[in-house]
């Protein structure tokens, strides 16, 4: 039994039946134009009027995927909220099971936010620079002592500035469904920051969008912001053991991935 409290959030929810497949492949257009569309008028908004940006940030990056949902019908409950904004840095850690998940994270955006990108991104004509603008990470993954400074770089920003950062501790979709191992880059950055885990516990995306499926289907989609968890005194030889104190959190709420099941 995980040590952490769940607070209000139930155990067992069961997501409401999803649409037909119609509505789906309709909007594949209008939000694809609508995806990449922002992200043109984002950029040269950013290169034109970068106050006027920092200014609506949070609603400019929050409406990208709000509009999303709404095209695609999908209604989002969030619960918990006073976990995600509560004030001062915070790991915001939730499990990545759909491509339907980048719409959650950012209608749920929390303020002041930031996400971690690969370098490799930064070398993209334009997008280094906006991604720099909207104050996220950059992370040098090329090499062990590279990464680790550049998550040390990381760390301290996300202290410094009172940063919530979203991240999957799986560090990637399951492909065949459930929770997979988490990876300890979330939990040295929790340690490095001494910033508070947030878990969120997400549930339905994987059945308005089921692994392998291009259709986006109708449905409910809830999120559960559970109390944080403090790791200011937390010591590295621990960290493999918090990892799997926290997994044993989501696992409350969430099926293990088929290759971790016992």
């Amino acid at each position: 039994m995980t040590p952490y409290p769940h607070g209000n959030a139930p155990l067992e929810w069961e997501a409401p039946p999803v649409g037909g497949p119609i509505r789906g492949i309709l909007m594949i257009v209008p939000g694809f134009l609508w995806a990449f569309g922002h992200i043109i008028f984002l950029i040269f908004a950013l290169l034109l009027a970068p106050k006027w940006v920092q200014r609506h940030r949070l609603g400019l990056l929050r409406s990208w995927g709000t509009v999303l949902l709404w095209l695609f019908d999908i209604k989002l409950e969030l619960h918990g909220l006073e976990n995600r904004d509560f004030p001062g840095a915070k790991i915001l850690a939730v499990n990545h099971v759909s491509l339907v998940d980048l719409f959650v994270y950012s209608a749920a955006f929390a303020e002041p936010g930031t996400l971690i990108y690969k370098r490799e991104f930064g070398r993209i004509p334009l997008m280094g620079r906006v991604m720099r603008m909207l104050d996220f990470i950059e992370v040098d993954r090329g090499n062990r002592e590279a990464a680790r400074q550049s998550m040390e770089v990381a760390a301290k920003r996300i202290r410094d500035k009172g940063l919530a950062l979203w991240i999957a501790p799986e560090g990637t979709r399951s492909r065949v469904g459930g929770l997979q191992e988490f990876k300890m880059g979330a939990f040295h950055l929790a340690m490095q920051t001494g910033a508070p885990i947030v878990p969120c516990i997400m549930r339905g995306a994987d059945k308005v969008n089921p692994m392998g499926s291009w259709i986006v289907r109708s449905g409910t989609i809830r999120v559960d912001f559970l109390p944080p968890i403090e790791t200011k005194h937390w010591q590295r030889r621990d960290l493999r053991q918090h990892s799997k104190d926290v997994r044993e959190l989501f696992l409350r709420f969430l099926p293990a991935a088929p290759e971790n099941r016992s």
